[in-house]
C-alpha cells in the first residue's frame, strides 16, 4: 500500500522541508496550508479552526495513511500577544484534525507535533517524557493542552496517535524571529554593510537543546512508521548549550569584527534558564539518533542569510 501523507502547516519552515523529504522517499504527499496561500492539485488551503473545512480536507484525501500535524502558532511573543487565537489554532485545530482523521480514516497514523516547552523549567536535566508538564506561557500551555487531548483520544477511543515533543531546532530557511536564525541574519547584514557592526541580543545565558531540522524530520517519519500508538517522544540532541556559546561559535565564522549588545526589548518576561532532553525512548522504539553536528546548523543558517536577497 502506498504511503499517503497529509502535512498541515506545509507552508511553514519545518512543514515545507518535511514535504520535500517525504516526496524524495516515495511518499504521496498532500499539503494543507493557511488560507490565502497558493493552492494546487495536492495543496489545499484550510482554516483548521473550522471543523467543516477540516472535515472536507480529510475527506478529500483518498487512501490517507498518515497525518503530520505541524500547523500552529509557534512564535512565543505572538502567542502571548493573542492567547485566545493561539488556543483556537493550537488546541481546537488539533482536536478538529484528530477527530476528523479518527472518524474518516480510522487506521491512519496521526503524528502530533507538540513542543518541549510543555516541560517549563525542568526539575533536572536531561528531561525524559515522564517529567510533569508545567507550561509557563500561552504557547506552551496550548501545546500542553493539545498533547493531553491526544493522549485522551488514544485512551478513550484508541486513536492511532503518537506525540512528538521537539526541542529547539533550526536550519536554512527559518524565520529570523527565532534566535539562531536572527543572529545569523544580523551577522550577514553586518558583513554586507547593511547594519552597524553591533549584534543585538536578548538573554544569551539561557541553555537550550538544539537540533538540525533535518534530524527532526527524520524523527517524525520514523515515529510515523514505527512509533507505538499512544506514546510520546522527545526529539532532541541530549546536549544543553548556552545561547552565548552558540553566538560565539557563529561570531567566529564572521568575516568582520562584531560587537555584542544586549537589548532589553529582546528579553522575554518568562524564560526557562536551562533545558535539555533525553532521546533514549525514541532511540529504543524507532532507532532514531541525531546525526548532524550543531555546527552544521550554524553553517547552514549563515549560508542561507549570506545568500538571501
Amino acid at each position: 500500500m502506498p504511503r499517503v501523507a497529509l502535512i498541515t502547516g506545509a507552508n511553514g519552515f519545518v512543514g515545507g522541508i518535511l514535504a520535500k523529504y517525504l516526496r524524495g522517499r516515495e511518499w504521496h504527499v498532500r499539503e494543507a496550508v493557511m488560507p490565502g496561500q497558493p493552492e494546487g492539485p495536492n495543496r489545499f488551503a484550510c482554516e483548521i479552526t473550522d471543523m467543516a473545512q477540516v472535515r472536507k480536507l480529510i475527506s478529500r484525501t483518498d487512501g490517507l495513511s498518515h497525518v503530520f500535524h505541524l500547523a500552529a502558532v509557534t512564535f512565543v511573543p505572538s502567542s502571548s500577544a493573542d492567547p485566545g487565537a493561539t488556543m483556537q489554532v493550537n488546541v481546537q485545530g488539533t482536536i478538529n484534525l484528530l477527530e476528523c482523521t479518527r472518524v474518516i480514516h480510522p487506521r491512519a497514523r496521526f503524528v502530533f507535533v507538540g513542543s518541549a516547552a510543555v516541560y517549563g523549567a525542568p526539575r533536572s536535566v536531561p528531561v525524559t517524557e515522564d517529567h510533569p508538564l508545567v507550561p509557563r506561557e500561552p504557547y506552551a500551555i496550548s501545546k500542553a493542552a493539545a498533547d493531553f487531548y491526544c493522549e485522551y483520544a488514544y485512551r478513550a477511543n484508541r486513536a492511532n496517535v503518537v506525540r512528538m515533543r521537539p526541542f529547539n531546532h533550526s536550519g536554512a530557511g527559518q524565520s529570523d524571529h527565532f534566535v539562531l536564525s536572527n543572529f545569523a541574519r544580523q551577522v550577514a547584514r553586518i558583513e554586507r554593510g547593511e547594519q552597524p557592526p553591533v549584534l543585538h541580543v536578548g538573554n544569551i545565558d539561557a541553555a537550550r537543546d538544539f537540533l538540525h531540522v533535518d534530524d527532526v524530520i527524520r524523527a517524525y517519519e520514523l515515529a510515523a512508521l514505527t512509533g507505538r500508538p499512544g506514546e510520546v517522544y522527545n526529539v532532541c540532541s541530549g546536549i544543553g548549550r548556552t545561547i552565548r556559546a552558540a553566538l560565539e561559535t557563529l561570531l567566529a565564522r564572521a568575516t568582520v569584527p562584531i560587537e555584542v549588545k544586549q537589548d532589553a526589548t529582546r528579553m522575554r518576561p518568562v524564560d526557562v534558564p536551562e533545558i535539555s532532553g533525553s532521546y533514549e525512548k525514541l532511540k529504543a522504539q524507532t532507532g532514531w539518533t541525531p546525526e548532524l553536528p550543531f555546527e552544521r546548523v550554524l553553517d547552514d543558517l549563515l549560508g542561507y542569510w549570506r545568500n538571501a536577497p
